[in-house]
C-alpha cells in the first residue's frame, strides 16, 4: 500500500513537471518571462501566444513574396571561404528570394559581390555594411528587411537598428534570425564539451535580450518563434528531432523574430 501510494505521488508529481515544462515550451511572448517560484508558475507582463516551429527559409519566402525586401549579409555561408560562398550561390537564400520578391541585397564580401555581378549571378547586390547603413546608397522604403543570421556576428549591433530606421516604415516587417542562447541542442552539446562557435559569431541571443536591443532603437515585437535551417535537414535525427521541437518550440536552435518600427 505504501508503494503503490508512493507510486501514485510520484505520477503526480512528474505530471506537474510535464505540464510546467509543456508550458513553458509553448509560451509566447509579450515580452515576459516565466517564473516558476515557490508559489509555482506565475506569468510576467503575460505571454500570450503560442511559439511556433519552422522551416526558415519556407517562413521567410513566404513573408517576401511580391514585396520590396532588403536583405542585409545576403551572400551568407559567412564562416566560409569566400570562394566556397561564391560555389553556393545557387543554393543560398538571396537566390530564392530573388525569384519571389523585388530585393535588394547588402554585403561586406566585395570579391563575392564583383564575381556575382561580373558572371551574371547577381545583378542585385550592393557593397555595404551592416553597421554603416546610412553609408549605402538605398532609396525609399521596404516592406521587409531579412536580417538573416548575421546580428551574431556584429560588434555593434544597435548601429544597424538606427541605420535600419531610414528604410522603414511602421508596415516594414524586420526579419531577424539568430542562434539561440537557450537551444536545447547547443545546450547539450555544451555539456558533451562539443559546443564550437561561428569563427565569426561575437554575441548570442534569446527571447528576452533581442526584444531589448528592437526596443532600445525604436522596434516592436511582433512574433518570436523558433526555426530549423537547410542544413538541419540532412541530419539522420531530423524527423525525430522536429516532432521533438514541434512539441517544444521554446528550445528550438534559431530564434525567428519578427519586428517593426514603433511609431
Amino acid at each position: 500500500m505504501i508503494f503503490c501510494s508512493q507510486l501514485r505521488t510520484g505520477r503526480r508529481h512528474a505530471t506537474t513537471l510535464f505540464a510546467v515544462f509543456y508550458s513553458a515550451c509553448n509560451l509566447r511572448r509579450s515580452g515576459a518571462i516565466l517564473d516558476t517560484g515557490a508559489r509555482g508558475a506565475t506569468l510576467h507582463r503575460g505571454l500570450e501566444f503560442r511559439m511556433v516551429y519552422f522551416f526558415k527559409d519556407a517562413k521567410i519566402l513566404e513573408l517576401a513574396k511580391g514585396k520590396r525586401v532588403l536583405h542585409i549579409g545576403c551572400v551568407g555561408f559567412a564562416d566560409l571561404p569566400t570562394t566556397d560562398r561564391i560555389a553556393l550561390a545557387n543554393e543560398s537564400l538571396h537566390y530564392a528570394l530573388s525569384r519571389v520578391a523585388d530585393v535588394t541585397g547588402i554585403d561586406y564580401s566585395r570579391d563575392a559581390i564583383d564575381y556575382f555581378r561580373d558572371h551574371g549571378v547577381f545583378n542585385n547586390v550592393i557593397y555595404g555594411n551592416a553597421e554603416k547603413l546610412e553609408e549605402t546608397q538605398l532609396e525609399g522604403t521596404f516592406d521587409v528587411v531579412v536580417v538573416g543570421d548575421i546580428v551574431e556576428h556584429l560588434s555593434n549591433p544597435g548601429l544597424m537598428f538606427e541605420g535600419l530606421r531610414r528604410v522603414c516604415n511602421e508596415r516594414t516587417s524586420i526579419v531577424i534570425t539568430t542562434p539561440h542562447s537557450f537551444g536545447l541542442l547547443s545546450f547539450l552539446k555544451h555539456c558533451l564539451g562539443r559546443f564550437v562557435e561561428g569563427n565569426e559569431h561575437v554575441m548570442t541571443f534569446n527571447a528576452q535580450n533581442i526584444e531589448n536591443l528592437c526596443a532600445r532603437h525604436g522596434f516592436g515585437i511582433v512574433s518570436i518563434d523558433t526555426c530549423y535551417q537547410k542544413h538541419a535537414m540532412t541530419q539522420r535525427m531530423f524527423s525525430a528531432g522536429k516532432l521533438f521541437f514541434n512539441i517544444f518550440p521554446r528550445l528550438g536552435g534559431t530564434l525567428f523574430v519578427v519586428a517593426r518600427l514603433e511609431s
